[in-house]
């Protein structure tokens, strides 16, 4: 008797000649080429078959027993034992003849127009750049090279070792779940649900970072939101004062929510006006318009209940304000506001080698080593 071994991936894909598809109206997805065949763990990825059950098979794939050739990350299902399954995610492909799953996916030049955009269930390494326009998502992430207008996103930590530069004319993306490393930022949206390390320079772009963060260099331009510690070593601002934003003591991803929640609840809210023009007074189910009116105020409902549970998050956050630091062994420049909690600072002269915090409602400005002290106040 003789077995046939279906495959679940495409057993002689080649990422090098990956083409774009074509649509039934005839356009071609240059961004998006299929670069890397996911599979997750417990995945079927090939199964035995009598060869009479298969009506056009390929000689290949014949074999006299039905003996997998399995590879690293994967195993014959003990239950099942004509499945042969995935023991992690990864991407599936022959390897030495045998059948492997591999973690880390190593993209051996640019993210471009040859790869399209990379959507990969395991960790990620591009030893080149990530070309304006085009994503990667991935679990851990390494870019050897550099991010220029283009967004990455890490469900887990994210390293960029040439730089980040966005452009005016399209839209730069960082997002970690875990941490953030890169060498420099210049007109850049970056976010962390963890910390932020930054070796050289930070320019003219949007930080949302729960945790701590730390620029090695120069911050200037843009706005910075966190909920831990910003340390600064060369200079925050610059001697052209260039207005630049410092936010401590609310986690800013529930500030993103709770604007996204007021911008649903505004148009929702014009909708609801809308349906109960058309619909009056008639029941719910009475009528197409009523259904959608009811639907619009069980929708209503439900945000408003995470608005107030957003509120309620931002008022813990700011009970912690106090742990908050702003610490600049350089120069602060006029043109700096520091906000921690409800309290404003406005710097007006240079400072050097001071530390901010907020003590009784005021924000207090200390020398790190003599211990020279300035407040401001609060907010009316």
């Amino acid at each position: 008797m003789s077995y046939y071994l279906r495959h679940y991936f495409e057993p002689n894909f080649d990422h090098l000649a990956v083409k774009p598809k074509v649509s039934a109206d005839g356009r071609a997805d240059r961004h998006n080429l299929g670069y890397v065949q996911n599979v997750i763990k417990g995945q079927i990825l090939a199964e035995f078959l009598p060869t009479d059950q298969v009506p056009d098979p390929q000689a290949e794939f014949m074999h006299t027993t039905p003996e997998f050739p399995a590879g690293p990350n994967t195993y014959v299902d003990p239950d099942h034992p004509q499945y042969l399954l995935a023991d992690i995610n990864g991407y599936a492909f022959y390897l030495d003849d045998k059948i492997t799953v591999k973690n880390v996916l190593n993209v051996r030049g640019d993210v471009s127009f040859q790869t399209g955009n990379i959507f990969f269930v395991g960790n990620l390494a591009v030893h080149g750049d990530v070309r304006t326009g085009f994503e990667v998502q991935a679990n851990d992430i390494l870019i050897k090279g550099m991010i220029e207008g283009s967004i990455a996103r890490a469900q887990r930590d994210l390293a960029v070792l040439g730089g980040v530069r966005g452009r005016t004319e399209g839209k730069c993306l960082l997002d970690a779940g875990r941490s953030l490393r890169l060498t420099h930022v210049e007109n850049a949206e970056i976010r962390s649900h963890g910390r932020l390390f930054v070796e050289k320079f930070c320019l003219h772009s949007r930080l949302y970072i729960t945790g701590d963060m730390a620029v090695q260099g120069r911050l200037y331009g843009g706005v910075c939101q966190t909920n831990g510690t910003v340390y600064v070593r060369e200079a925050l601002g610059n001697p052209s004062e260039t207005p630049t934003a410092v936010e401590l003591g609310y986690n800013p991803h529930y500030i993103r929510q709770l604007e996204r929640c007021e911008e649903h609840l505004t148009e929702l809210g014009q909708r609801i006006v809308h349906y109960k023009a058309v619909a009056g007074h008639l029941p719910p189910d009475a009528n197409e318009p009523a259904r959608r009116l009811a639907a619009a105020r069980y929708k209503q409902k439900r945000l408003q209940q995470h608005r107030q549970q957003l509120w309620r998050n931002l008022s813990e956050d700011e009970k912690q304000a106090t742990r908050c630091r702003v610490v600049v062994p350089g120069t602060v420049y006029p043109g700096v506001d520091i906000s921690i909690g409800r309290t404003l600072l406005s710097i007006t002269r240079p400072m050097q080698n001071v530390m901010f915090h907020l003590r009784d409602e005021e924000i207090v400005v200390e020398q790190l080593q003599a211990k020279h002290s300035h407040t401001s106040k609060k907010h009316a």
